[in-house]
This record gives structure tokens, sequence and C-alpha cells, in this order.
């Protein structure tokens, strides 16, 4: 079993390699316009413009202890739907990728904390000055 569990590993790491070798294209920067144009006089801060320059379909991650035990169930329910055979080795898996996931929690909920206080600020900021945020029309772009 452990031979297997060797080999698979030894495929997946060539393929990781290999697809980053494929996807190494020179990066060329685009210069594109600002997605948001501030036609108030409310004063925005650089954190404020770069969340709104997201994009109005952006969705701040919510922290991991609200989904993980979904997470958790709904890879099992998956995976017990394989091949009996090839269960465990998708457990394996599986269990490296949620403790990857685990650990790295602590950064985007820093972030995500981050981006809940900005969106607050400027809900704020919106509401005292009595102003709000629309998509543009296209026709009256200059």
């Amino acid at each position: 079993m452990k031979i297997q569990y060797k080999n698979l590993n030894q495929k997946l790491d060539k393929l990781q390699k290999q697809t980053k070798k494929e996807n190494k294209v020179p990066y060329q920067h685009t210069q594109f316009h600002d997605r948001t144009v501030n036609l108030t006089n409310i004063e925005l801060t650089q954190e404020e413009t770069r969340l709104l320059n997201r994009g109005m379909q952006h969705s701040i991650e919510r922290p991991l202890n609200t989904y993980w035990t979904t997470l958790i169930t709904e890879t099992e329910q998956a995976i017990r739907k394989l091949h009996s055979k090839i269960q465990e080795p998708y457990r394996i898996l599986a269990a490296k990728k949620l403790k990857q996931i685990k650990e790295a929690e602590c950064q985007q909920n820093a972030t995500a904390k981050r981006q809940f206080y900005t969106v607050n600020k400027l809900k704020e900021k919106l509401v005292k000055e009595n102003a709000m945020i629309v998509k543009a029309d296209k026709a009256e772009q200059a």
C-alpha cells in the first residue's frame, strides 16, 4: 500500500512540475481604466479604493470555522461514492489538503477581518454623506 502512495505522490509531483513549466509565460502588464470613479466629496483611503476596485461581485471570504464541518462531511460523502479500493488514497490526499487549508486560515482570517473593517468604514462614510455606490452606465462614460 505504501508503494502505491509513493507512486501516486511521485506522479502528482511530476505533473505539478510539468504544469508550472508550461504556465511560465512572461507577464505583460496591461493598463486598464480604474473601476471606480469618485464623483462625491468623500475622501476614500487607498484601502477603500482598492477594495472598491475589486468590483461589485467581490465577496469577502467567511471565516473557516463557519464552513469547516460542512467541508469535511461533504468531502467524506464524495469519497464514499468512489470505488472502495481507491477510497483510502483519496482520504489521505483530502486530509493533507484540509490540513493545508487549516494552516492557511490565519492569513486569510486577518485579510477578511481587515476587509470587513474597511467595508464598514466605507458604509459609515456613505450613510453620513447620503451617497451610494452604483454600477456605471457605459453609454455615459467619457
